[in-house]
């Protein structure tokens, strides 16, 4: 047996909704497994992150590492509460080293926040890997691209291999050439899908954008994530028709909270 069979990058949709409260949609929030890494990422960490952490089970103490891509509320609202959390959990004293990835923005809306109240600061070792445009980051048994993308505050997209797995994560964006380079031939591409076909916004996509991009950088898979409740209450065979209409034919998945999905290599 190949010892590539067995391989899993796991992905845990916490929150696959927008700004607008949904009841069946946290904002925007995942937790991701990658293969022979302790611990886990969260990758954004919108309102009620943690609550669903919990529900499936997964130990919030035992986080290495968060993803943050910009400071809008539903994507970074949870992340002081986490924080908290490490710090004040009675019996517990983290004692490992905890990094936080991301844009000059994430870290101002660290500092700011944590000089509000001593309470807020945090008694265990944290490291800020301030992140940019074209930023590599190599660690051990992973690596990392981030780029600027198009949204109405600065904001990053991530790019993550794992012994030949590529999973990306698009954020909030317009359509752009940047998210088209960093989605190049991905295994996994996580994409938001706020508006339906014939209603374009500014900073955000499509549900046909999405698919355009998937098509035009060779995907293998699309999940569609960020829903506004336009596309959200639509039929799962209309959202589907609206991403097929750019022409992209591989596998397209819609996200839901707390669904999961393990992604190998071709």
């Amino acid at each position: 047996m190949n010892p590539r069979d067995n391989f899993q990058f796991k992905v845990t949709i916490l929150g696959s909704g927008s700004c607008v409260p949904q009841p069946d949609r946290y904002p925007s929030s995942y937790f991701i497994q990658p293969p022979g890494i302790s611990g886990g990422w969260l990758v954004d960490l919108g309102s009620g992150a943690l609550q669903h952490l919990a529900e499936i089970k997964e130990n919030y103490q035992e986080i290495q590492s968060v993803f943050i891509s910009h400071v809008h509320p539903d994507h970074i609202s949870s992340l002081l509460p986490f924080l908290q959390a490490l710090n004040y959990t009675p019996n517990f004293k983290r004692k490992e080293p905890l990094f936080i990835y991301g844009p000059w923005e994430v870290k101002e809306y660290l500092k700011r926040n944590l000089g509000f109240s001593i309470s807020l600061r945090r008694d265990f070792p944290l490291e800020f890997v301030e992140l940019r445009d074209k930023k590599m980051i190599n660690q051990e048994g992973w690596s990392l691209i981030s780029r600027s993308l198009k949204h109405s505050s600065p904001t990053l997209g991530f790019r993550w291999e794992v012994d030949g797995c590529i999973l990306v994560y698009g954020a909030d964006s317009q359509f752009c050439d940047a998210l088209l380079e960093l989605a190049e031939g991905a295994n996994l591409l996580i994409l938001e899908s706020s508006f339906r076909k014939d209603n374009p916004n500014p900073g955000h996509l499509t549900t046909f954008q999405a698919g355009k991009i998937a098509l035009e950088s060779s995907v293998e898979k699309l999940l569609l994530s960020h829903l506004y409740p336009g596309v959200g209450n639509l039929s799962l065979e209309k959202r589907e028709s609206e991403v097929r209409a750019s022409g992209y034919k591989g596998e397209i998945i819609f996200a839901e909270d707390l669904m999961s999905l393990n992604i190998t290599p071709r």
